[in-house]
């Protein structure tokens, strides 16, 4: 439930949320630790504190930017594979040019139907985290029906031999493209993980509550900016966890540029025919 409420809300609001959720917390503890402690007897060990707060910082530091680099490569590899799918129908659609004409447009209704599939449906499907089998068994259907058109036809000249060859490797591409698709949609950190970044941030703030500084009002002070930045990268990992879901999620725009693409095809490749120049 509360995956789905930051991703169905902008980032910023994620931040505030995050952000004041531990900023409240540890300060509300803070408080109460100082109340419960006087600050003089803490005073006496802060240099040790001191020590072991850096030591325990520091690897926490490390363990945040181990998670944070390896969302973010999630992310990119997730939008790499989603334009390496659209360039794959684009590399069809213009190989198309070399078929039979009838087969050629048939071929690439096949393919402006299936962009139809993956932007309309299957993102939809993707944004919601609704990743069962059953919702993309369509799209599979009509892959395989426009490599069935490409495998089945028998080439007449040697020029048309080469362009089923190239399209069918560009066919098989498309499969594994579409599959690291959905893999990626499925990527997420793993329970664990979050347990393990929970508990170092609890860590960290007992830490913080152990110094004795003078200044009641510096150690809040220290304390809250501590916090706002763990907030604030917590925030980031959350905002690049789910690839296609949330504000930064990996939009369809390459899909639809292909779309756009294939009307030029149509108008120029199926001249005369009426139909073919405006895409349904």
């Amino acid at each position: 439930m509360l995956n789905d409420w930051f991703y169905s809300h902008q980032t910023w609001q994620v931040a505030l949320f995050v952000c004041s959720l531990v900023l409240i917390v540890p300060l509300t503890g803070q408080y109460i630790f100082h109340r419960a402690i006087d600050w003089h007897k803490r005073e006496r060990d802060t240099s040790m504190v001191g020590l072991s707060y850096a030591l325990c910082g520091g690897i926490y530091a490390v363990v945040l930017a181990f998670v944070g680099v390896g969302t973010y490569q999630t992310m990119e590899k997730s939008t790499a594979a989603a334009s390496d799918e659209a360039n794959s129908l684009g590399s069809l659609i213009f190989n198309s040019a070399g078929l039979p004409k009838e087969l050629a447009k048939a071929v690439r209704e096949d393919i402006v139907k299936y962009i139809d599939i993956v932007t309309q449906y299957e993102w939809c499907y993707q944004r919601a985290y609704q990743m069962d089998e059953k919702n993309f068994e369509t799209g599979w259907s009509q892959l395989r029906k426009i490599s069935a058109d490409v495998s089945s036809f028998e080439p007449e000249t040697p020029g048309q031999a080469t362009v089923k060859t190239q399209m069918l490797r560009t066919s098989n591409e498309l499969f594994n493209s579409r599959l690291g698709r959905l893999l990626a949609a499925k990527a997420h950190l793993a329970d664990p993980i979050w347990e393990m970044l929970i508990f170092g941030l609890l860590l960290v703030a007992a830490f913080l509550y152990l110094m004795g500084p003078h200044s009641y009002r510096t150690h809040m002070a220290v304390t809250s900016l501590t916090m706002l930045s763990i907030g604030l990268i917590f925030t980031l990992i959350i905002a690049l966890d789910y690839p296609f879901r949330g504000d930064l999620s990996v939009g369809d725009e390459a899909f639809l540029g292909v779309k756009e693409a294939a009307a030029i095809t149509f108008a120029t490749q199926d001249s005369g025919h009426p139909t073919a120049t405006r895409l349904p």
